[in-house]
């Protein structure tokens, strides 16, 4: 019997940008109609992160630390809360959109960039490139917070990093990513501190004059929130019904959580 596979990776990022490698995520679809999806958590990334940049995966009980979660003939929570459903009244035009002519639901997920109000998480399409990989680091010269966010980049990713006289795995990646990062973040923290203030003198010397923080309803806020997580309204809506970027929207939508 023939099968349609689809794979994916799931991903999320932090407030200074670092992605990190969550899950690949597999949906086998076969002839009879009959279709898996199967989820290999990343527990190596997964032990780094707190509690209010990541709280799961929605659906599997990853404290159960399987290599495996398989959904037979059942649309996991993960997909089904962003993603539309088959009886979608508009769900033609939605496939239309992407270039689909037929629903698979983590082929839509791969090829949108739709974001899920209710967590950090999105889906990019799976490739060799995510396989773990050794990754060589070598700086004689340069600044300091240049490796510091090379070196998060790929231990974020899962990968593994050898240097000169070091090597990070699984085995330290956790301890490493937690100096590294308190590093990089402070260093960032203080930049934009810094940043902050200085346009705020230029304004008040009257050399720069910054725009004036946008003023939007708490409770219709509240409602495009439940609207984008229940899938009653899509992202591009939203944006022009509220008039601001998607950065905006996202930052908006955090700040009443």
């Amino acid at each position: 019997m023939r099968e349609n596979v689809t794979e994916g990776t799931i991903c999320l990022k932090d407030d200074y940008g670092l992605e990190y490698k969550i899950a690949k995520i597999t949906y086998i679809e076969k002839e009879d109609e009959s279709f898996r999806y199967v989820f290999k958590p990343y527990y190596n990334v997964i032990d780094m992160l707190s509690a209010d940049i990541f709280q799961g995966i929605p659906g599997l009980r990853i404290e159960n630390r399987k290599e495996e979660y398989v959904r037979e003939n059942i649309v996991p929570t993960f997909i089904s809360e962003r993603t539309p459903g088959k009886n979608r009244e508009n769900l033609w035009e939605m496939l239309q959109s992407v270039g689909m002519t037929y629903l698979n639901q983590l082929e839509w997920l791969i090829r949108t960039d739709t974001r899920y109000a209710g967590d950090r998480m999105y889906v990019k399409r799976y490739s060799d490139d995510d396989e773990k990989r050794m990754i060589t680091v070598d700086y004689k010269s340069g600044r300091i917070l240049d490796m510091c966010r090379e070196v998060l980049e790929i231990i974020c990713y899962g990968n593994d990093v050898v240097g000169q006289d070091y090597e990070i795995n699984d085995a330290n990646r956790k301890e490493f990513y937690k100096l590294l990062h308190q590093m990089y973040s402070s260093e960032m923290d203080v930049r934009k501190k810094n940043h902050i203030n200085g346009v705020r003198v230029g304004a008040s010397q009257g050399h720069y004059k910054g725009r004036k923080r946008l003023q939007l309803s708490t409770p219709r806020l509240y409602e495009i929130k439940k609207a984008l997580a229940t899938h009653r309204m899509t992202e591009e809506q939203a944006l022009k019904e509220l008039g601001i970027s998607r950065a905006t929207l996202y930052r908006r939508l955090k700040e009443i959580e």
